[in-house]
This record gives structure tokens, C-alpha cells and sequence, in this order.
């Protein structure tokens, strides 16, 4: 992993990779090939249609991500877990829309997508595709690689093409360190050389029909930058015996805060410069409530928090963090109730025009997030719409957030739209300063 030398850029990104292999000849799989229902078009109440769609969206995506987050935090116990529920969704996805029967009910069930129609299922995904599409900061790609000789069924490639956005490509995955070549060169295109070998050659073959891929790669500068002269080491904790010195950063000022009782916890928004994205952090009160924290987020919207924010002056004390996290997705599917795409009995007769049966041998996540004084590094979505909950005087108290702690960060976009999501259970520690620093 290279880093950016550029002090102020901070990356956060996200890969999904999903291969697609022939099965053993037991049994062709069926051809079916109702028509979808036409994607809505547009009508004078489209902008409401639209917030409303994106919305229920987001709502279902907010839920589908507390649900990883609890999957990966048992797969991978006391480990810094960052990743992208938006990216791993969106590449399920688009295996879903190759998906029939049993198998598509399955995605539709385990993803929460907003409907089983694969015209609603890629409108969906296209109205926060589209919005980003052009963005300076957060880039969003979506790519297809198929095997030589191979042609994409006609409905699955225009509605990848025009409403996922994404690209095809044919290789010949028996050269296999040839195509893997190709797949890690795009990838690192995308995400600025900061992942490369993502697909080992030893993940392709002879019976490899497709892979399916989805980049995130987000840069930007806080609205709010720490000074620097005032990052200084402090106590980390670890548990109320434990902790490690860190570079820990400070700052005063106003923010969007809550006060959480039903958690037991606080809440902290910080935006971004120039874009609708902000990172949330939730921080128990307690040095070792991130386990009672996480198991009431399960029954918590994301929604339920952030409306409960509101601006006042605050004295944010937070820890510089780096964070790379690489998982195998598939018993994570399982778990969520989507075992049949791995199985001789998935069905994606609607991806290619020759009625193979394929099924997914593996879905490969990649994240990295680079928090430091001037930004993050990191892929996110958050509304620049600030709803204010109470008026405030001037001679206000500053309240005080110090994230000296284990907690979880949510990088969202306004509609609580959840692109990124993580938890920084430990801290590596840091070499003793000397130098005098500034108070806030």
C-alpha cells in the first residue's frame, strides 16, 4: 500500500470484487427471461418521487450496513474494522440483476434492495451513481470483466451500462497472470495506486466467466481543520487498565452534537469541505461500552441519530487513525441469508447470452481510511441541509467530545446515505513529543 505524499490529501477508499465461475456440468440452469418493469420516467412530481426513492434507499442501506458491521466485527474480533456497506451492496447488486428464482429472492432479501423489479433495483443505485458522477472528491466505478468469446445478455449489459454506470471489458481468464494484470491496473487507476494486486492470478481460470468490480476513492479537507500545533500525545484507552499515547488532535468549535441517553453515548458530526459528505462518530461514555453500543445500534436507524443533532460549540479532542481492512465475503453472506449465489444450485442464466450456469466463488472487500488533522481519507455521503433543533445563546458552555476511546464513525451523505462505516477499537503508540503547544 503507497500513501499519497501530499500532506493535505486525505483518501478513503473501497474495492468489491466478485467472480463469477462456470459450475460443474450437473445441470444447465433454466433461461428465464421475463421482461422487467419499465424504469420510472420522469413526471412532474419527479424531484419529490426522487428524494423519496433515495430516502427509502438510504434507510435500507443504513440498515444493511449495522448488519455487516455486526458480521465483520465477529468474523474479526479487537481489529480497526472499516468498510463500505455502499460498495458492497452495489456489486451484489449488479450480480442480482443477472439473478432469477431462488437466487434473486435471496439478494433482494439479504441486500434490502427497495424492490424485486431489476428496472427499480438499478434506478435505485443510479440516482446516487448519478449524482456523484461528476464529483472532484468522491469517485464511484464500476467495472466488468468477461471471458473472451463471451457476450453479456442484452438487458443485464444496458441496464449495468446506463444505470450502474459501469463498463465492460473481455479478457481471457485462462492467462490468468495476464488478466489479473488488467483487472489490478484499472484498480489502481481508480484509487490513485493506493491498492494494487487486489485479484491474485490464482483467483482466475479457465472456468472464470465474469468478475465484477466496484472502486470508491473519496479525498477531502475537513470545513473545520485541526491546527496542527495542537495535536499533542495523549492517553488512548483501551479498557479502564489500558491505553497507549497517540497523536491525539483538538480543536474548538461549532459543530452539530447530541447528547444519546437511550445509548448511552454521543454523538458528533464533522463535514467536509465543499461536498454534501460528513463523518458521524458515536462514542460510548463509557472507556469500555463499545460492545453495549454496538449491540443497541442494531435496533437504532442511523436516521434516529443524526435528526437528534444540533449546533453548539464543542472541544473535540480525536485521535489520528489509519485503518486497511481486507475481507472475504462469503460466510458474511451466509450468515445474512444469501448462500445460494455460492452454490451449484445459484441461477445468473440472465447475465450471458450462452445458457451457462454460473455461480460466485468469492466477493473480495478492500477499504483504507487516513483521518488526520486536515481531513480524511475515506468514501462518504452526507447532506449540506443543517437542521438546527434549538436556538443557542452566546455565553454558551462549549460541551465537551473526546474521543480518547473506542468508538464507531459513519461517513455519510445527507439523505443518511451510510458509504463508509468503521470502528477504531486500538491505536498504535506514538513517540513522545517535547515541543510546547498552543492551547485551543
Amino acid at each position: 500500500m503507497q500513501r499519497l505524499l501530499q500532506l493535505d490529501v486525505r483518501v478513503t477508499l473501497s474495492l468489491l470484487l466478485l467472480l463469477l465461475l462456470l459450475q460443474a456440468p450437473t445441470q444447465l440452469a433454466q433461461h428465464h427471461s421475463p421482461n422487467p418493469s419499465p424504469i420510472p420516467s420522469s413526471s412532474d412530481a419527479m424531484a419529490n418521487t426522487e428524494a423519496n426513492n433515495v430516502a427509502e434507499f438510504s434507510r435500507r442501506l443504513a440498515n444493511f450496513s449495522v448488519s455487516l458491521y455486526g458480521k465483520l466485527i465477529a468474523l474479526k474480533p479487537n481489529t480497526n474494522v472499516v468498510f463500505s456497506p455502499f460498495s458492497i451492496q452495489t456489486c451484489a447488486a449488479m450480480a442480482r440483476l443477472g439473478a432469477v428464482g431462488d437466487t434473486a429472492d435471496e439478494l433482494d432479501r439479504g441486500l434490502g434492495l427497495v424492490s424485486s423489479d431489476v428496472g427499480k433495483i438499478a434506478e435505485s443505485f443510479h440516482q446516487v451513481l448519478a449524482a456523484y458522477e461528476k464529483s472532484s472528491i468522491l469517485r464511484i466505478a464500476n467495472k466488468l470483466y468477461v471471458m473472451k468469446d463471451y457476450e453479456l445478455a442484452d438487458e443485464f449489459n444496458s441496464l449495468l451500462a446506463k444505470q450502474f454506470l459501469s463498463t465492460a471489458e473481455n479478457v481471457d481468464f485462462t492467462l490468468s497472470a495476464q488478466a489479473a494484470g488488467t483487472i489490478n491496473k484499472w484498480v489502481e487507476q481508480q484509487t490513485n495506486s493506493l491498492i494494487k494486486d487486489l485479484v491474485p492470478a490464482s483467483l482466475l481460470g479457465e472456468r472464470t466467466r465474469l468478475v465484477l468490480i466496484n472502486a470508491i476513492h473519496f479525498k477531502g479537507n475537513w470545513v473545520h481543520q485541526f491546527p496542527e500545533h495542537a495535536t499533542r500525545n495523549e492517553r488512548f484507552h483501551l479498557n479502564e487498565v489500558d491505553g497507549v499515547d497517540v497523536p491525539m488532535m483538538n480543536l474548538k468549535e461549532r459543530f452539530r452534537y447530541a447528547n444519546l441517553p437511550e445509548l448511552d453515548a454521543a454523538a458528533l458530526e464533522l463535514p467536509y469541505k465543499d461536498s454534501d459528505l460528513s463523518m458521524l462518530i458515536v462514542l460510548p461514555n463509557s472507556k469500555t461500552g463499545l460492545a453495549q453500543l454496538e449491540q443497541k445500534l442494531r435496533t437504532t436507524p442511523l436516521a434516529q441519530i443524526t435528526d437528534k443533532l444540533y449546533s453548539s460549540q464543542v472541544v473535540v479532542k480525536l485521535p489520528k487513525f489509519k485503518a486497511e481492512f481486507q475481507v472475504e465475503l462469503t460466510p458474511v453472506f451466509q450468515q445474512l441469508g444469501m448462500s445460494r449465489l455460492f452454490s451449484d444450485n445459484a441461477n445468473f442464466s440472465k447475465m450471458l447470452k450462452s445458457p451457462e450456469s454460473l455461480k460466485v466463488s468469492a466477493i473480495v472487500h478492500k477499504a483504507f481510511i487516513d483521518v488526520n488533522e486536515l481531513g480524511t481519507e475515506a468514501a462518504a455521503a452526507t447532506a449540506a441541509v443543517v437542521r438546527m433543533k434549538r436556538s443557542l445563546i452566546s455565553l454558551e458552555q462549549p460541551l465537551q467530545f473526546h474521543a480518547d476511546h473506542p468508538f464507531i464513525y459513519v461517513l455519510a451523505h445527507g439523505q443518511h446515505l451510510p458509504l463508509f462505516m468503521g470502528a477504531v477499537v486500538r491505536l498504535e503508540g506514538a513517540a513522545a513529543r517535547g515541543e510546547a503547544h498552543d492551547e485551543l
